[in-house]
């Protein structure tokens, strides 16, 4: 598929996405294309700049390279508070993740679950 001349919305909201996790995490374009057996950086930048719609292979592989889930790439919290807590679990171990659901499951109502 021929790369776009004018951004696609979600598109870019996955690009710019990728762009925020990838300088995070310390890395360059090159660096994630390389990480993530991508391997083009031009492709990973059209990407970031949403003149690309990624594939859901295209998106396990970088979000491998990123070390995060695919979910991770299609969060965006910003949005509303239920991508927000998505999110900020993104920083807790496991113990707490663990804490935290034991927490929601206990207080939330049966229909919530």
């Amino acid at each position: 598929m021929p790369r776009r001349l004018a951004p696609d919305k979600l598109a870019l909201e996955v690009g710019q996405r990728i762009r925020e996790i990838r300088i995070a995490a310390g890395l360059t374009i090159e660096e994630l294309a390389k990480t993530s057996k991508l391997g083009s950086k031009g492709h990973l930048s059209n990407m970031e700049r949403g003149l690309v719609r990624p594939n859901i292979q295209t998106l396990k592989l970088i979000a491998n390279g990123l070390g995060v889930l695919p979910l991770d790439l299609m969060t965006f919290p910003k949005k509303d508070a239920r991508q927000k807590l998505v999110e900020m679990s993104r920083s807790l171990s496991a113990k707490q993740l663990n804490v935290v659901l034991r927490w929601l499951v206990k207080n939330l109502p049966a229909t919530g679950r």
